[in-house]
């Protein structure tokens, strides 16, 4: 084995010979059903041929990293069980997870196959590498928004293997978090079945681009580290990750072998420079046009695919979302008289007067507070709201970022050791870097809907890890799975109403479409006509966090008004509305739609159609259910 690990991805056998022979120190890939490359049956292994890969690597000294990394549903739990067994008794090397349901499977069955944190987990801070290490991982696969002095960060404060991705593609998204192509066609990214709607033609408007032409703009080039392998060897990088299980072997083979060489090179003497010569075979083979992704700088418009012109890959295009009308009032039968609590976030005082009477009595504070509605909490607005919320009897809870890098840690930390003064009830963590944070500073910490559970055993995994409340991801629109989380009861909450943020990413439109993107940030993205528009004249509105990271958001608005009846059955007794963006006039009307339909059920009565239209007129933009149709379905659209 090399000091340095070059790993090579293998979607059939005879690419896994090629890249083994161009000199891969490990490979890895998937079975047919529980990885993320679903899309092409084709391109993954039988159990017999994953077999056969330990026995053939293992014979020339390599190693077999097995992906686990969907996030996975509960009917999926029971046969998942079995593969992990058979992935431990054919001697796999590691397994790649992005579902904390398979380390609790691991640690519950004895297992002793080494963990491998996937990308997908969109790990990016010390204080998440720590959590994980903690839990028992070896590896992690650290998110590609990191850049080179936010890796040597982590590195040197921790001890886990560092992986990361070296070239192949690059998604515009902070790694899972991205749940567009789910909330397009219920074709989920985080289970192996993107549609890929970053790579559709929009219209940008709202900044400096020409708002009639339809051009790619967000479709990222892809990624290429080779130019900075000494730079990442020296932050500490361990294993260099090649991107491509569904390539052929003639291409990739080319790829390993210039990596390689240039690994080997920096093995022999530390200071060497990239071969030209790689870099241009590099270049002379590439499929998209090639960037370094967020390793000097975040991606500006020369990290984009703008034209087009190499991109390969279109699985769908954009299509008509179909708003709820009325006729879409189809309300369950069965009535289970249940109590139904209602949380609502908000972003400033004027809404919490708002609710004031509404019989809301539990409130969320956000600390990501985008530009376009003002500055952040600031202490004088926070004992002004504790103050108001002790006279309601109200509870405040504080929720943190769904992204927080290795730059972002500092801050977090300053805010949350500074606000513990506050009574908060809680606070909800949307990445396991500030759970550990919240912990540490004697908070109570509920789990975000950014952590993404999907199932069950999950959910129990991190209950016991001291949990106080689920979230549960907004992909689960899965029956089976809703019903087996129903039985945390009050443990369990579920997003019902709000605006649905499909893309958080660090590439700002805005800012590279104005006249000199070099300069410090002027707030460009405050134009209120910023904002994406597909083929069929849907517009994508974009807000901006205070670390000027995009989030683009589906063009309608959530709202599950009509599943309440089969939630409470299922025994969901918890649901929230993310109102942060809604005016205080349209939140109270909003929160009163919800909270006299939660009293309806608590009478064991259902009688909201006029309450159901009363919210389409709200939200003349649309509306929309889960992803694929009302509760109760399960089985999404054929991609």
């Amino acid at each position: 084995m090399h000091e340095l690990e070059l790993l090579a991805p293998a979607g059939k056998w005879d690419v896994l010979e090629a890249v083994a022979e161009a000199g891969a120190d490990a490979v890895y890939c998937g079975d047919k059903r529980f990885n993320m490359r679903m899309l092409r049956p084709d391109f993954n292994f039988s159990h017999e041929e994953l077999q056969d890969a330990v026995t053939y690597l293992h014979q020339q000294n390599k190693k077999l990293y097995i992906t686990v990394n969907n996030l996975y549903y509960d009917r999926e739990i029971c046969e998942l069980r079995h593969y992990l067994q058979f992935v431990q008794d054919i001697g796999a090397d590691g397994m790649i997870v992005q579902d904390m349901a398979v380390a609790a499977l691991v640690r519950e069955m004895g297992l002793t196959v080494p963990l491998h944190a996937s990308v997908q987990m969109g790990i990016s801070n010390l204080e998440a590498v720590r959590f994980l290490e903690e839990q028992g991982f070896a590896r992690v696969i650290l998110s590609k928004s990191l850049s080179l002095e936010e890796i040597a960060d982590i590195h040197q404060n921790s001890r886990l293997t560092l992986e990361f991705f070296a070239h192949g593609d690059l998604c515009i998204s902070h790694t899972g978090q991205c749940y567009l192509s789910s909330f397009v066609n219920g074709a989920s990214g985080n289970r192996g079945r993107c549609s890929k709607p970053c790579r559709w033609l929009y219209r940008l408007t709202g900044t400096k681009a020409n708002p009639e032409e339809f051009a790619y703009h967000i479709t990222h080039n892809d990624l290429m580290v080779y130019p900075h392998l000494r730079e990442m060897v020296q932050a500490g990088v361990y294993s260099f990750k090649i991107e491509g299980r569904m390539r052929e072997a003639g291409y990739l083979v080319g790829l390993i072998s210039v990596y390689r060489q240039a690994l080997d090179r920096l093995q022999q003497d530390p200071s060497a420079k990239p071969d030209p010569a790689g870099e241009e075979h590099l270049l002379n083979h590439r499929l998209r046009d090639l960037s370094a992704g967020n390793l000097l700088h975040r991606p500006d418009r020369n990290s984009i695919g703008l034209d087009g012109s190499r991109e390969f890959f279109r699985p769908t295009e954009a299509r008509l979302l179909l708003r709820l009308q009325a006729l879409d009032y189809e309300p369950e039968s069965v009535i289970v008289p249940a109590q139904l609590t209602l949380r609502v976030k908000i972003a400033n005082l004027e809404q919490f007067a708002a609710l004031q009477g509404s019989g809301v009595n539990e409130i969320i504070v956000g600390m990501d507070i985008m530009r376009q509605q003002g500055q952040e909490w600031n202490r004088e607005q926070l004992k002004n709201l504790f103050a108001a919320a002790t006279r309601e009897g109200s509870s405040v809870f504080l929720e943190t970022p769904r992204v927080v890098t290795q730059q972002d840690l500092d801050w977090l930390e300053e805010r949350l050791q500074s606000w513990r003064d506050f009574p908060w009830k809680a606070v909800i963590v949307n990445d396991y870097g500030a759970w550990k944070l919240a912990q540490g500073l004697g908070s109570s910490v509920e789990a975000g809907y950014g952590l993404n559970v999907a199932n069950y055993k999950t959910a129990q995994w991190l209950l016991r890890l001291g949990a106080a409340r689920i979230t549960a991801s907004l992909e689960t629109n899965d029956k089976e799975s809703l019903s087996a989380l129903g039985k945390l009861g009050d443990k369990l909450e579920v997003l019902v109403q709000g605006p649905l943020c499909g893309i958080i990413s660090d590439y700002c439109m805005a800012r590279c479409w104005s006249d000199d993107e070099e300069t410090d940030c002027e707030v460009h993205c405050l134009d209120p006509d910023y904002g994406l528009w597909d083929a069929y004249e849907q517009f994508y509105r974009i807000r901006t966090d205070w670390q000027c990271r995009n989030h683009i958001y589906f063009p309608h608005e959530l709202a599950l008004l009509t599943g309440l009846p089969g939630m409470t059955a299922a025994g969901i007794r918890r649901i929230r509305i993310d109102g942060q963006f809604y005016e205080p006039g349209l939140l109270r009307k909003v929160a009163d739609i919800y909270q006299n339909a939660a009293n309806d059920l608590a009478d064991s009565k259902w009688e909201q159609q006029e309450a159901f239209a009363s919210l389409l007129e709200l939200f003349p933009g649309g509306l929309k259910r889960v992803s694929w149709g009302r509760f109760g379905d399960t089985t999404p659209p054929t991609p």
